[in-house]
């Protein structure tokens, strides 16, 4: 039997200016770039825009145009074709609920006008991508006033950019919470940790998107026990979570919920163990996960840029500056072995799994708001919008 390899924590050296520590940011990874999106750090409260290009390993600032967000922090943001979406969030004086879009091709921001009643104003809630896609899922966070958790679901659906409300069902509704990990595998949003003040959670709620229901997800063996700030990505029909923080306590772990298996398991790691972080950053890169940011276990902000290479057959130690380009390379020969694989598998969304995402042009195609049908409502004089969408 093939022994499995351990997955290994890597310490790429970039180059380019040293970005501000921050926590609270999003981040998301296309074509070959992290792109990384506001935070805050002790007092300041940031709305740079910072990329990562894994060509060069060199961080530099993104120059930006057009309606950009301002100061954000513990907002939800999600990647959608070429385009990043954020809502939500604080502007450092107030919690906020607006939607704001940076077209990561022509670096534009922009406020597409949306139809319907939109999310309460919220911080440290999720934001994530349903139905291949079309549908943006925000859950809970924390609301306006001192306490005021939520365990609210709201829907933005893309092709028409209506926000609902949706009644839903189920005998188990997760408890209100925020800083908690939200993921879709298949047709269903799996919830897992979070806190609502006096304590953390430690369970998995899953809601069917079909019916509208909730439900408690067993799950067998040992589990991550409660944590908050933790962050939580999607690879097949597996969740990966990775640090958090929960009863006095900081984790520098990575944990794999199979959703099929029904089964916690704690990844196997090698090389050096990093510091205890919540309020970081994770994107995937095809087999690996970058990690960014964060608040550390001495409570201080951090700007290390962590690399969890899944499966991965180097040698123990830090990386260095002659390996960056390896890391390049490994992602590049990845990235082509992906694609060969997508003629060859099927993956089946009934039985739990999540079958490849759609390609960005199969998704700009059926979708509107991707592929510029939206400049009908857009760019409507009456309504002295201003056209976003290209």
């Amino acid at each position: 039997m093939e022994r499995r390899r351990k997955a290994m924590w890597l310490y790429p050296k970039v180059v380019g200016f040293n970005p501000p520590e921050r926590w609270g940011h999003s981040a998301c990874f296309f074509e070959g770039v992290i792109y990384v999106f506001g935070g805050c750090c002790g007092g300041l409260h940031f709305s740079d825009v910072l990329t990562l290009n894994l060509d060069t390993m060199a961080w530099s600032s993104l120059a930006t145009k057009g309606q950009r967000p301002g100061t954000r922090d513990s907002h939800g943001a999600a990647l959608i074709g070429h385009r990043m979406l954020v809502f939500g969030g604080t502007n450092g004086n107030k919690k906020v609920n607006d939607l704001h879009v940076l077209d990561l091709r022509t670096k534009e921001w922009s406020r597409p006008p949306c139809k319907g009643t939109p999310p309460s104003p919220r911080e440290s809630h999720t934001v994530t991508t349903a139905a291949g896609g079309d549908k943006l899922v925000v859950f809970g966070g924390s609301g306006e006033g001192e306490g005021n958790y939520l365990n609210d679901v709201h829907v933005l659906d893309l092709p028409t950019m209506t926000w609902t409300s949706p009644q839903v069902a189920g005998e188990v509704v997760p408890a209100p919470r925020d800083s908690h990990g939200a993921v879709t595998v298949g047709n269903r949003l799996f919830v897992y940790g979070g806190d609502c003040g006096d304590r953390y959670h430690g369970e998995v709620d899953v809601l069917d998107m079909d019916t509208m229901a909730w439900s408690r997800f067993s799950v067998k063996g040992a589990s991550p026990g409660v944590r908050a700030g933790h962050a939580a990505l999607g690879i097949g029909s597996k969740i990966y979570v990775i640090g958090g923080v929960g009863d006095k306590q900081y984790y520098s772990d990575a944990w794999i919920l199979d959703v099929v298996d029904r089964s916690w398991t704690q990844l196997e790691t090698c090389g050096q163990q990093p510091q205890g972080r919540f309020s970081h950053s994770a994107v995937i890169m095809n087999t690996d996960i970058a990690i960014y940011g964060g608040c550390g276990e001495d409570e201080r902000p951090l700007n290390e840029l962590l690399v969890l290479q899944l499966g991965s057959g180097h040698p123990n130690g830090r990386y260095n500056i002659s390996m960056c380009k390896i890391l390049s390379n490994h992602w590049s020969e990845e990235k082509r072995k992906l694609l060969r694989a997508q003629h060859h598998k099927d993956a089946s969304a009934s039985n739990g799994e999540l079958g490849h995402k759609p390609r960005e042009a199969e998704i700009e195609q059926r979708n509107p708001f991707l592929r510029g049908l939206g400049k009908k409502w857009a760019c409507e004089k009456k309504k002295n919008w201003r056209c976003w969408s290209k």
